[in-house]
């Protein structure tokens, strides 16, 4: 694994994310800033959108030749995913409780089904997408 590679890809999905789910919470005329108003057809929404972005970025870090394109490689590729969103989350929600009106509470967001089941999805996106990356020899 290419630890260097996959955190900065890692900080890229994160982002790329983040603002795609802002965007979509603002289409659809609810306050991103208040975590206990988002309904889970947006959260389902947001999850597909994640999933994908995953499955794109796991084949944008093993474009390195140097990295080997296998399971393990993308289950690896994965964890690291997620703690840089621990990361991220945990930096946000503070922010965010700091500075609004509204205490956002990391372990309700944590404490959702939803959240968990992608979670699962994430691992297995990002697993699944490098163990189908077929190299040209």
């Amino acid at each position: 694994m290419n630890i260097k590679r996959a955190i900065w890809v890692g900080i890229a999905v994160y982002l790329v994310s983040f603002f795609i789910g802002l965007i979509v919470m603002t289409l659809a005329g609810i306050n991103p800033a208040d975590t206990s108003e988002i309904p889970n057809s947006i959260l389902y929404v947001n999850i597909f959108i994640t999933i994908i972005i995953a499955a794109l970025f796991t084949i944008l870090y093993l474009k390195d030749k140097k990295i080997e394109a296998n399971a393990k490689e993308g289950l690896f590729f994965g964890l690291v995913l997620i703690v840089i969103g621990f990361v991220f989350d945990i930096v946000i929600f503070a922010i965010a409780s700091a500075t609004t009106a509204n205490k956002q509470s990391l372990i309700d967001y944590y404490s959702n089904p939803v959240f968990w089941a992608a979670l699962i999805l994430f691992l297995a996106t990002t697993t699944i997408t490098a163990a189908n990356i077929k190299r040209k020899k």
